[in-house]
C-alpha cells in the first residue's frame, strides 16, 4: 500500500511499503526506510498509538534516518492503512489485547527480522507503548531497547480513592496528597454536571 504525502507532510523518499498477513488473515500495513547517513546503528521500530497511523510519523522517520538508523512500522489492525475486522471501516476492532501482541509478532518475524539490521530499538506512544511493555517480558524479546512516550498504563496509587494514599496518611505529604485527589474529584464532578446542561444539539 502506498503511503499518502501532503505538501506541508512530505513522505520520506527510499520507502519500501506493502502488506503482511497477520493472524486471522488481517492485512497490515508496513514501510521501512534506510538510513541516510552512515554507519548503520540499528533498526527502530516505531510503534502508533491509538487512532494513528504511519504517517503521522514521517518527520521522527527523517529525524531518525539522519542519525544513522533503519526505521521500520507498521499499522495496527483497525487502523490506518491496515485491514478491519468488521463492516465498518471507520471502526477500529480488537476482541482482546493479545490481537496486538500477534501483530507485533508477526511484524518483527516477517518484516523487521528478514530485513533489517540489529540492534532493534523500539519507539512506541501510547497503545504502541502499552503494547511493548506486554511483551517486555517476554523470554527472547526482540528490542535491545525501548523508548516508550505517554505508555498507556494504570498506576494504581493515581487512582482517585483513599487507599491510593493510604500508606501516607496521617503525614504532611499525605494530607497534600489527599487534598489533591479531593481537588480532582470536585473537578471531574464539575465537567460531568455542565455537560449534562450543554444543550442536545451540542
Amino acid at each position: 500500500m502506498e503511503l499518502v504525502a501532503l505538501a506541508k507532510n512530505p513522505a520520506p523518499s527510499g520507502a519500501t511499503t506493502g502488506v503482511f498477513k497477520s493472524s486471522g488473515g488481517v492485512k497490515l500495513r508496513f514501510a521501512r526506510w534506510e538510513p541516510t547517513r552512515p554507519p548503520n546503528r540499528g533498526t527502530v521500530c516505531v510503534f502508533q498509538g491509538r487512532g494513528e497511523f504511519i504517517e503521522k510519523y514521517f518527520e521522527v522517520v527523517a529525524d531518525l534516518r539522519r542519525r544513522g538508523f533503519a526505521v521500520a512500522t507498521m499499522d495496527w489492525r483497525g487502523q490506518g492503512g491496515s485491514g478491519r475486522t468488521l463492516t465498518n471501516p471507520c471502526k477500529g476492532y480488537v476482541r482482546s489485547f493479545a490481537e496486538y501482541d500477534q501483530d507485533l509478532t508477526y511484524f518483527m518475524k516477517e518484516i523487521v527480522l528478514p530485513d533489517c539490521q540489529p540492534p532493534f530499538i523500539a519507539l512506541a506512544h501510547s497503545m504502541g507503548g502499552h503494547i511493548l511493555l506486554r511483551n517486555a517480558t517476554v523470554p527472547g524479546s526482540w528490542f535491545s531497547r525501548m523508548i516508550l512516550s505517554a505508555p498507556m498504563i494504570a498506576i494504581a496509587a493515581a487512582r482517585l480513592s483513599p487507599d491510593g494514599v493510604a500508606p501516607l496518611r496521617g503525614t504532611a505529604r499525605g494530607k497534600r496528597v489527599w487534598k489533591h485527589v479531593r481537588a480532582r474529584r470536585r473537578g471531574h464532578a464539575y465537567r460531568a454536571r455542565a455537560l449534562r446542561r450543554q444543550p442536545a444539539h451540542l
